[in-house]
């Protein structure tokens, strides 16, 4: 199927502006708690004395960032279940406020192993990723709009790309370095500086966390479909502050009409419900829809069937629905031909469409967190020289490489937080022009084939530190090759989610949406863990691109498996042959549900149009 290509004002309309930034304002402040550890973990670890060589550091730096994916693998999923039964609204809650306590123990670790832990807790207590993709989710049901919704997560973690790594790179002051506490700071602040030169960063990340948290109790709209319509206090007081503060009207919320008035108000919901019932009557009497012995009429309700997609019509019953305990039509448990139930999370996760897109998100986690984890830790080793003549470079091209270049954390702070802002950029101004354009199997696969050229780019930056190469060329260097991977990533990043939302059933998105968070929360625990000990290897072995080659090959993989990933229009096709043979093959039944969802959409339509 061709892609449709829709103008920026047509894509625009109707885009749920309101909520959607405040689900950003709750994202912006966790990109920042991620990122801002990178330029200073190596220097963390050094200042541990737990490494027992330098060449070693980048091991254990890798057990810090294992030790929190190995957390979210065990924790995702079941935050994806505990958003299923007690909400949305509250788990980004409880994560926020857990992330935050887990930062103040890192920054005041005294060892390596509390701030093991204190990584380990940041894992478990925070599975929000995976529940915020569900709220985007439910907030665009629109095709139209859903790109755009699911390039806000990309955008978010670039614009935490820019602010989290110059929290972590200028506020650490150690010993010995060009960073220099101000004078004008207090003086029991320079005390607790000295003591725990980590803690500062940490506790400005926590101050845009309590911001995010304090966004999201009175303003963030519950979507689950079960808990969206039950009384949040919060949002009342949100509401409160909308009004009385900046003059703005809220908007009537679900619970509010159960809530008892002054008499007037009484009696003009008595009127409404009274029209109500004389509409629902008048209906019944003159309408056929429920008469299921005429035939006839059943054919008709079935002439909608080329007008409406499924897709369409799941937005049409979402727009009227009151009370929606799931999308999907409540069938009879069935096992597969895999021998699991088909409502199984496994049977959905390994054995349907949605398999190779999640198969390739774990491997786009697993690279990309290599990179942001270890770029940062091979560009602070020493410059390795020759000992016989310090002038000249240890290394030689292209097969002996070894150290690094120095880099101080403000020098790796600015570098990565000035591609973010060529992030935020891309995002925002050639995202919409690309999406509008391409299909989004067009754009992975095409973007995908330039991470290979950067990795094998990367070790080489080594050969730039002789003396008769200006230092600009260094610099030059390293901002394509992260603007390669900041160019791609905030491309490819809402397409693969895209892909992932579109292929996962109804009923069960937001629990695949925890296990795709598990399974690349599993990825970023295997790729530090294993590239910590290969870059410890190749470091002691002056063969450093071997563990930046290795992740070109996993990039090929990816790249294939993209391949057998089916477009978005083609699942929608295969969904509407699919509703197609079942209504050939049972019309009776088929009609039967058809025209109860028809009396249902009536009924609740005519609900709608008494407020």
């Amino acid at each position: 199927m061709v892609h449709q290509k829709l103008t920026f004002k047509q894509q625009m309309d109707g885009f749920p502006w309101a909520q959607l930034m405040v689900v950003s304002l709750v994202r912006f402040s966790e990109p920042i708690a991620f990122s801002s550890l990178f330029p200073y973990v190596y220097f963390m670890v050094k200042d541990f004395k737990i490494a027992p060589n330098d060449a070693q550091v980048s091991k254990y730096s890798g057990y810090l960032s294992s030790s929190f994916a190995l957390c979210q693998v065990i924790s995702a999923y079941h935050w994806g279940r505990f958003s299923e039964t007690h909400g949305r609204k509250i788990t980004l809650t409880c994560g926020l406020i857990g992330t935050s306590i887990s930062l103040l123990i890192l920054g005041f670790s005294h060892n390596f192993y509390q701030a093991l832990v204190a990584r380990s807790l940041m894992g478990l207590l925070n599975g929000n990723v995976g529940v915020i993709r569900t709220i985007i989710g439910e907030i665009a049901t629109e095709r139209k709009h859903q790109a755009l919704a699911f390039s806000t997560m990309p955008l978010l973690f670039q614009f935490g790309a820019v602010i989290g790594p110059m929290i972590g790179g200028f506020l650490v002051f150690r010993d010995g370095t060009m960073n220099e506490v101000p004078s004008w700071f207090p003086r029991c602040a320079k005390k607790i500086i000295k003591s725990y030169p980590y803690a500062l960063p940490n506790v400005v990340v926590c101050i845009f966390l309590m911001f995010g948290l304090i966004n999201a109790i009175l303003f963030l709209e519950e979507t689950h479909p079960v808990f969206k319509n039950k009384r949040d206090y919060g949002l009342d007081l949100g509401d409160s502050i909308k009004k009385s503060i900046f003059g703005i009207q809220p908007k009537r919320r679900p619970w509010q009409k159960y809530i008892h008035g002054n008499s007037e108000d009484s009696h003009h919901r008595d009127e409404e419900i009274n029209a109500n019932e004389v509409q629902v009557h008048s209906e019944d009497e003159r309408s056929p829809l429920l008469d299921h012995s005429n035939e006839s009429e059943a054919e008709s309700v079935q002439s909608i069937d080329p007008i409406l997609t499924r897709r369409q019509s799941v937005s049409l019953i979402r727009t009227y629905s009151l009370h929606e305990p799931t999308d999907a039509v409540h069938t009879d448990i069935v096992t597969a031909s895999d021998g699991c139930k088909e409502s199984s999370i496994f049977h959905h996760v390994f054995h349907t469409k949605v398999f190779y897109p999640i198969s390739v998100n774990f491997i786009m986690a697993l690279h990309l967190i290599v990179y942001n984890e270890f770029l940062p830790v091979f560009l602070a080793y020493d410059l390795a020289v020759d000992p016989e003549n310090p002038k000249k470079l240890a290394s030689k091209f292209p097969w002996k490489i070894s150290g690094g270049i120095g880099y101080e954390p403000e020098q790796t702070g600015t570098l990565l937080s000035t591609t973010g802002i060529f992030g935020c950029f891309v995002v925002i101004f050639i995202f919409p022009v690309v999406d509008r354009n391409f299909d989004c199997l067009t754009i992975f696969r095409t973007l995908v084939k330039l991470y290979p050229i950067m990795y094998i780019m990367v070790p080489y930056v080594i050969f730039l530190q002789g003396e008769r190469v200006p230092s600009w060329c260094t610099v030059t260097y390293l901002y394509i090759i992260t603007g390669i991977k900041t160019f791609c990533g905030a491309l490819t990043s809402p397409q693969i989610m895209l892909l992932i939302h579109n292929s996962s059933p109804l009923s069960c998105r937001s629990v695949i949406n925890g296990a795709t968070i598990s399974i690349s929360a599993s990825a970023r625990f295997i790729g530090p863990l294993a590239w910590g000990y290969i870059m410890s290897w190749s470091q002691e072995h002056d063969v450093a691109w071997v563990s930046w080659w290795s992740l070109s090959l996993f990039c090929m993989v990816a790249l294939y498996q993209s391949y057998k990933i089916a477009p978005i229009d083609d699942i929608e096709e295969e969904d509407n042959q699919q509703d197609g043979e079942n209504t050939n093959g049972s019309r009776s039944e088929a009609s039967g549900v058809r025209m109860s969802h028809r009396s249902s959409l009536s009924s609740l339509s005519n609900q709608s149009r008494t407020k």
